[in-house]
């Protein structure tokens, strides 16, 4: 063997050597902190045993003597499977990551202190009644169980990131409510968007693309709303040339989800079905917990919570079944300030100078480096220029209603105790932030919604813009009187359906957002249930991965008619031809077809076409960002439809363009983009090859560790605008990034649900329950949602008894 050769084999073999070892020891690590499900232990703070058994997918059903020690084990349960994820999310809103990430999250713990969350959530637990608080408390004792009895074998983020956690508090739990609010958003994006665009374009083309729901577009309330209510004097922000004066003299952030209920009138069992997929973020651990809990003749609940909390938020118990979803409200507001120039902490307000409010903080960077932040409050809320690039430095604060103490956590434990619309609606009243639709059904056929929350009632302006802060004239004056918030019982038409479209029409006398979602995936479940009866579970099941695509089925007519009279290439030929096909009669946005590649390519090409040249790369890549882009589906679907819009024309060419010319221009642009990734072939640019979903842990972001903790990618089928909802980012397409990561449908005759999850109940990457649940998810499967406790008790795989 020549000298090169032998030293090419020993390279090789030193490299796979260093390869084995470094895997073996990730292994290792991975191997920590695996629980044990079979075991008898003893806990303080328990009144009596109790038995938690493991289902076939380690779902915890939990079997106590009293709701103290059901949450309790809840909270053990909890900190079996995901303590890492919990420590994680209360890092996040209480502004710690840099303590275990280092330098690289000192932006993110700026940005959320600055939002003050955590400190919202301080505020909010002392509102809390004595039982509620108790019932935080033991389930706070129950993650701090497991914390003491895991000692050093901890799940392997904490050996991998080398820290240990911190013993749970219950305003910890609170918190984690307090961050959903954050997750589930507001509009000081879109206030900030605007801002910026009156900077840059004509007023006419802003009122243009103001929020605008599309003429007759679907709303949740089709019934009439009763006597003595007026219409809102503005319809639209575009109709008030005060308010675009106002935006143009000021100086220099979706998720979704849907929900539907079909009384017994539509049913096959005679009562009612209710189904809830909540659309929020694709990842690992999964945002949501699966558990049931029983108490003997108090409470017998299934259903989801969010890892770090007591109760059930969304699921049902053996009188009623709830679901919810995203109200979308304009919760949010932005006021510009006036510092007073001598004392740099002084604001003006009527006149006066006021002092503000200086919250320091010392964030704790891994390594021991220490950085000084503070944040100052005026009577509006915290000042967010300096966590918001768009705010362009100005002294903006955000008023938010997540700011307010609220008492989410108690209304959640009312609802799993119900036992009919009156017990429910009661228990409502405490869940404020973030507002929600809900729907309801129960055992004696009533089915009913609610819209719910905190929804600010203004002096005056539409909350879209951000207002003058000094003068008092656009401050809230309350909020929206719980009992004049929308509610149907028992419509006539016998369901309710909700996708965070538009709640009521506009002789609603209440203003709540100008920012809906557009009302596609509303429409398409609509229009599975219209006129049906004898429906099953299965039935009611089926929106839920449905992938028709109404949008394109919308655009089809002015789509095929620029098209056909376009010059194009052979290949710009086949996929024309390709496109018109699929979208003409009931386009499916399926994985194995080119249609939907060629569609979604085109329509973000149409949005760029229409409205880059004028606002600039930046600005553009902000009106694409997160909750933005509802603008996007409810305006350009409009303009599109009318063929009429001030923003076709492209400002760098000498002529006017067109909606032809530019459905033409972005046309040939997407076959160029889409030859160029996957070859000349227009078969093989299938949806699938650009449209997948990861459920990716952030641990994944570390190439070494990716291929242990993700999963995936998989060809995914369905979009931003399908029932079967699987969006992705506008900003970097197409990749998943929100879905239904829980999935649930339930018949009330006899109480047997269905349900799903993204991923497991396991947070342990070597644990069999980290990802036994996703193959049923992708095909849009689904197990039984466990509920017969005898069957439960005799069939259980593990047990666990916790002593007192």
């Amino acid at each position: 063997m020549k000298k090169d050769e032998l030293r090419a084999v020993i390279y090789t073999f030193l490299t796979l050597s260093l390869i084995f070892i470094v895997a073996g020891g990730i292994w290792f690590q991975l191997g920590r902190g695996m629980p044990v499900y079979s075991s008898e232990l003893k806990a303080e703070r328990l009144k009596d045993s109790v038995k938690i058994v493991r289902d076939q997918y380690g779902v915890p059903h939990i079997y106590a003597s009293s709701l103290g020690d059901a949450f309790f084990a809840q909270g053990y349960c909890q900190a079996q499977d995901r303590l890492w994820e919990m420590d994680l999310s209360r890092r996040a809103v209480s502004g710690r990551l840099s303590q275990i990430f280092g330098e690289s999250m000192v932006s993110t713990d700026k940005f959320f202190l600055t939002l003050g969350l955590y400190e919202a959530a301080r505020i909010s637990y002392p509102t809390y009644g004595a039982e509620a608080k108790s019932y935080a408390e033991s389930f706070a004792a129950g993650v701090n169980r497991y914390i003491d009895e895991a000692g050093k074998n901890l799940p392997p983020e904490f050996s991998l990131l080398g820290y240990r956690p911190e013993k749970w508090d219950p305003v910890d739990s609170v918190a984690i409510g307090k961050y959903m609010a954050y997750t589930l958003g507001g509009n000081t994006t879109a206030e900030l968007l605007y801002m910026n665009m009156a900077q840059k374009v004509s007023e006419d083309k802003l009122a243009e693309i103001l929020p605008d729901y599309p003429a007759g577009g679907l709303t949740i309330l089709r019934e009439p709303t009763p006597s003595g209510v007026g219409r809102l004097p503005v319809n639209s922000p575009a109709a008030d040339p005060e308010l675009l004066r106002s935006i143009l003299a000021l100086p220099g952030e979706g998720v979704g989800s849907n929900n539907w209920v079909l009384g017994g009138s539509m049913t096959r069992s005679g009562k009612p079905l209710l189904c809830n997929d909540m659309h929020l973020e694709i990842k690992s651990p999964s945002i949501w917990y699966q558990n049931h809990l029983v108490v003997e003749g108090q409470m017998n609940v299934t259903g989801v919570m969010f890892p770090g909390a007591p109760g059930v938020v969304s699921g049902h118990n053996d009188h009623i079944a709830w679901g919810l979803t995203n109200v979308n409200p304009d919760v949010q507001d932005l006021y510009l300030e006036k510092r007073n120039p001598d004392n740099p902490y002084q604001f003006q307000y009527r006149g006066q100078w006021e002092d503000a409010r200086v919250v320091k903080y010392d964030i704790q960077v891994k390594g021991s480096r220490t950085v000084p932040f503070e944040v100052v409050y005026t009577r509006h809320g915290p000042l967010i220029g300096q966590v918001y690039p768009e705010a362009g430095g100005r002294d903006l604060a955000l008023q938010w209603t997540a700011h307010l103490p609220t008492r989410e956590l108690e209304a959640v434990l009312g609802f799993d105790t119900s036992r009919n619309w009156q017990d429910f609606k009661a228990a409502l009243e405490n869940f404020k932030v973030p507002a929600q639709n809900f729907v309801f059904a129960d055992v004696d056929g009533n089915i009913a919604y609610q819209a719910n929350g905190l929804i600010p009632v203004r002096k005056k302006g539409s909350g879209l813009l951000p207002a003058p802060g000094w003068t008092g004239e656009y401050d809230w004056t309350g909020f929206i009187p719980w009992d004049e918030l929308p509610q149907s019982v028992n419509p006539p038409e016998g369901f309710i359906v909700t996708a965070n479209n538009k709640i009521t029409g506009d002789h609603y006398p209440h203003f709540i957002t100008w920012q809906w979602a557009a009302p596609y995936r509303a429409l398409s479940i609509r229009q599975s249930f219209e006129g049906k009866k004898g429906l099953t579970l299965e039935d009611a099941l089926g929106p839920q991965s449905d992938w028709s695509n109404l949008q394109a089925k919308r655009l089809y007519p002015v789509l095929a008619e620029s098209l056909s009279a376009a010059d194009l290439s052979p290949v710009e030929k086949k996929a024309r031809d390709t496109l018109l096909k699929w979208a003409k009669d009931n386009p499916r946005d399926n994985p194995q077809e080119a249609g939907p590649a060629i569609y979604h390519t085109l329509y973000l090409e149409m949005v760029s076409e229409t409205y880059r040249d004028e606002l600039g790369n930046n600005l553009y890549g902000f009106l694409l960002q997160g909750r933005n882009a509802s603008i996007i589906n409810n305006n350009f679907d409009n303009a599109i439809v009318s063929k009429k819009s001030l923003w076709f024309d492209n400002v760098n060419t000498p002529g006017c363009e067109t909606a032809g010319d530019m459905v033409q221009s972005a046309f040939k642009k997407t076959v160029s983009r889409l030859q160029k990734d996957y070859g000349i072939n227009v078969t093989g640019w299938k949806w699938g090859r650009l449209h997948t979903v990861t459920i990716d842990h952030p641990m994944g972001k570390m190439a070494a560790l990716r291929p242990f903790f993700d999963d995936g990618p998989y060809p995914y089928g369905g979009s931003n605008v399908t029932s079967g909802a699987a969006s992705y980012e506008y900003r970097t397409p197409f990749a998943v990034t929100s879905a239904g990561p829980w999935r649930y449908g339930v018949d009330l005759s006899g109480m047997s649900g269905k349900d799903i999850l993204a991923g497991g109940i396991s947070g342990h990457p070597n644990s069999e329950h980290y990802r036994d649940q996703t193959q049923l998810w992708l095909r849009g499967e689904f197990k039984e949602l466990l509920f017969d406790n005898h069957k439960i008790l005799e069939d259980g795989e593990n047990i666990t008894v916790l002593q007192p």
